[in-house]
């Protein structure tokens, strides 16, 4: 979709100012885009060149061949490897991560900053979640077979490795939960009728102890999210869709179920994180309010008075761990794309950011047994992802230095020389107000000089966003092409504010093509990007915005 060009200063103005509406693709365009199919399709009818791979099961015609240079230099990316924290060993042991050993991920150990991965896990299915069981070295596992989607949940030993399935083998289960005492364990499960995502509980020491705790209405489903320190209350997460989620906390003695959040006459996106130490209330994050998702804390006590913990911030919170003696939390923002890591004191409900964190994307966060280090998962433009681990202060907000645990293989190739990202704003067609929307985007520029061709990097979703995390794919397209990758967030996209996730609702989809558009405009009057050669990447919605 092709808009009319304006001025350098202000695509989308004419050179008198006066607003312009947007216009069809020009003909120059769309001859381009013709030009260039045809030149690359067209085969000699005469001499068809034909070539098999995969063993012969792909037949190509008027294809070139690849060189095995090239397939030897794009394999480098493609084995490039990645850590996840998965959870704390007993009494000081290290921790757990998920790593890929050859082509499935499966548990590793690792005892100390940058040491050995020890594999645990030998099996033939990817490890799936893992939570280690209170007051034991045992873990609780979920798995699935043959890429069936029906997991099981098992029980692991990592001194042993003997591991015990606990489900049926035949339904779903997902959400495994164990309770601060060890002795129970809560899990979302298909088990009723093979579809419904309903809320189960058992104690793994009894065999055929578990019972149906709640069942989950058609197109929804139940989870568990904490259980209270006394172990009587469960918190529970049901989802229905991406703008309705709601928070009740379950009385397991009793049978009765509380509502908490979400569910009143506005809809709104709420997630369960925690109860707090003393049993008091739990803490969730809302955009109950029609703003960001904002981190908040209810008493249980029923009045359902909501403290907002982050009211004075503009952005989502995307991530909250609290710590064990409950004197101190963690929570993560969404600030344009790039996570920033704050500290929170529980008991004055201020926080303090952790300067100490590249840009990147931080998630997994946990503190360890004793509340002095905090873990988490960061991936930045020039590391996969991999394990951290900050160290604390003895006050509830301070830290000190933030040790990478992991080193994940990238093929051998240079890191330091991959690219890191500019965020920029370019103005789109509408207003807000009266000012002109601005579009957010992470521009990636390759070494040397321009102009150059440029590869506009559409995210799925639409209810989703693109993130500075590491990306192979666009590393090995600046490298190997020198291209230059734009990468916006079109109005759709999760990570702002309620109004601009919302913006492209129903009839309004097509305003965030327009915002295609108007990145086109903007590429045009950038001199180190060139306007004539800019081709547009997606898959599942970036695939819908890439054919419209």
């Amino acid at each position: 979709m092709g808009y009319s060009r304006g001025t350098k200063t202000d695509p989308g103005l004419s050179k008198t100012g006066a607003k312009q509406e947007p216009a069809m693709p020009s003909m120059r365009f769309l001859l381009k885009i013709l030009i260039l199919s045809l030149a690359l399709s067209a085969a000699r009818a005469d001499e068809p060149v034909q070539w098999t791979a995969n063993g012969g099961q792909l037949i190509l015609q008027d294809v070139p061949r690849i060189p095995p240079e090239l397939v030897r230099r794009l394999n480098r990316y493609q084995n490039v490897r990645s850590a996840v924290f998965l959870d704390w060993a007993k009494d000081g042991e290290g921790i757990y991560i998920r790593t890929r050993f050859g082509e499935i991920s499966q548990l590793h150990r690792v005892r100390q900053p940058g040491g050995y991965r020890q594999q645990l896990t030998w099996y033939r299915e990817p490890v799936g979640q893992v939570m280690r069981r209170a007051g034991a070295r045992t873990l609780s596992i979920t798995m699935d077979e043959g890429g069936r989607e029906q997991d099981q949940v098992f029980l692991f030993d990592p001194g042993t490795g003997e591991t015990q399935r606990l489900t049926d083998g035949i339904s779903r289960n997902r959400l495994a939960l164990w309770s601060r005492d060890g002795k129970k364990l809560a899990f979302q499960s298909t088990r009723r009728n093979g579809r419904s995502n309903d809320l189960w509980i058992m104690r793994p020491d009894k065999p055929g102890s578990e019972e149906l705790l709640l069942e989950a209405p058609d197109g929804s489903w139940f989870g568990p999210a904490d259980f209270s320190p006394n172990g009587r209350y469960l918190l529970v997460q049901r989802f229905i869709s991406v703008d309705d989620s709601r928070i009740y906390v379950l009385d397991l003695e009793e049978r009765r179920l509380y509502g908490g959040a979400g569910g009143g006459e506005r809809l709104s996106a709420n997630k369960a994180l925690s109860f707090d130490r003393q049993g008091n209330g739990f803490y969730f994050i809302t955009n109950q309010r029609n703003r960001a998702a904002e981190l908040a804390w209810m008493p249980l006590d029923g009045s359902q008075e909501t403290v907002y913990i982050t009211a004075e911030s503009s952005w989502d919170v995307s991530d909250f761990a609290l710590s064990a003696n409950g004197k101190r939390g963690a929570f993560v923002t969404n600030e344009d794309g790039i996570s920033r890591l704050y500290l929170l004191d529980t008991r004055s409900m201020r926080y303090r950011q952790a300067k100490q964190i590249p840009v990147g994307v931080i998630s997994g966060l946990k503190f360890s047994p004793d509340s002095r280090q905090l873990a988490l998962n960061l991936s930045t433009a020039q590391t996969p992802n991999d394990v951290y681990v900050l160290e604390l202060g003895r006050r509830a907000q301070s830290a000190g230095e933030l040790r990478r645990w992991t080193y994940s293989e990238v093929g051998g190739l240079d890191t330091d020389a991959f690219v890191e990202p500019e965020l920029v704003r370019y103005p789109t067609f509408d207003f807000v107000g009266e000012r002109r929307r601005t579009v957010p985007a992470f521009v990636y520029s390759p070494p040397g000089k321009g102009p150059h061709p440029v590869v506009i990097f559409v995210h799925g979703g639409p209810e989703a966003q693109y993130r500075p995390s590491f990306s192979k794919k666009v590393q090995m397209w600046l490298t190997e092409l020198g291209v230059a990758v734009i990468a916006p967030n079109i109005r759709g996209s999760s990570g702002y504010d309620s109004p601009y996730l919302a913006a492209d609702n129903g009839l309004k989809r097509e305003d965030a093509i327009r915002d295609i558009g108007a990145l086109l405009d903007w590429i045009a009057t950038q001199d180190e990007l060139d306007e004539d050669r800019v081709a547009i990447y997606g898959s599942s919605y970036g695939g819908y915005v890439v054919l419209a």
